[in-house]
């Protein structure tokens, strides 16, 4: 009889929860991430021998607020940066910079990162 109701349980739990999403503090969530590996990251050097389109220029910051949460670097930025050049159309980017410096005691660990977009076209290399 338990095995019954544990059933029912665990039926009922999945079916409440299936329309859920998880939101967090990072923007892309996790599904929008996973398109991002169609972003490149290039040098100002290796974009300029391709025929490429500047579509604007991006950018991404975190502060950390609490110790719990991760600190913020490069790598965990760069997804946020390759979504939003994305959401431009683009298929590469140009990393211009990256700065950490403290905001205030409020923010002990900030770092904010910015790139150019752009818009490669391999069939005219």
């Amino acid at each position: 009889m338990y095995k019954v109701y544990g059933i029912i349980l665990t039926l009922s739990v999945l079916t409440g929860c299936s329309g859920m999403r998880v939101n967090s503090v990072f923007s892309p969530n996790p599904e929008e991430a996973l398109k991002t590996y169609k972003v490149e990251e290039y040098s100002l050097a290796e974009i300029s021998r391709y025929s490429a389109q500047s579509l604007g220029k991006v950018e991404a910051s975190f502060c950390r607020t609490r110790p719990d949460q991760p600190r913020p670097t490069e790598s965990l930025l760069l997804g946020n940066l390759k979504y939003k050049a994305q959401k431009l159309g683009a298929n590469g980017i140009v990393v211009m910079e990256c700065v950490d410096y403290k905001i205030n005691n409020d923010c002990p660990d900030f770092l904010s990162c910015r790139a150019l977009a752009y818009s490669v076209d391999f069939d005219h290399i």
